[in-house]
């Protein structure tokens, strides 16, 4: 199996540091929770862009209560065989 090393929150520096700094300020969180966003370390403006997709997706303005969003990604990501 391949391995492809991502970039640690540790090890970030330059624009991925900024984007990991971008998204824990937007959650609220002194560290990146659950590591790096995988692959998308490696490209910090898609990282950024996929992050505020999804924040807008789980928090943003919906008919469905943040349980059934969690719901839904949960049964999605079983769907697809994606651990997250």
């Amino acid at each position: 199996m391949p391995w492809i090393k991502v970039i640690s929150d540790e090890e970030a520096t330059g624009e991925t540091a900024d984007y990991y700094q971008k998204i824990r300020e937007q959650r609220g969180q002194e560290r990146a929770s659950g590591g790096p966003p995988g692959l998308a370390s490696l490209s910090p403006k898609a990282m950024w862009h996929a992050a505020e997709l999804m924040w807008e997706v789980m928090n943003g303005p919906s008919g469905l209560t943040p349980a059934q969003r969690e719901m839904v990604a949960t049964v999605t990501s079983l769907n697809t065989n994606c651990r997250y």
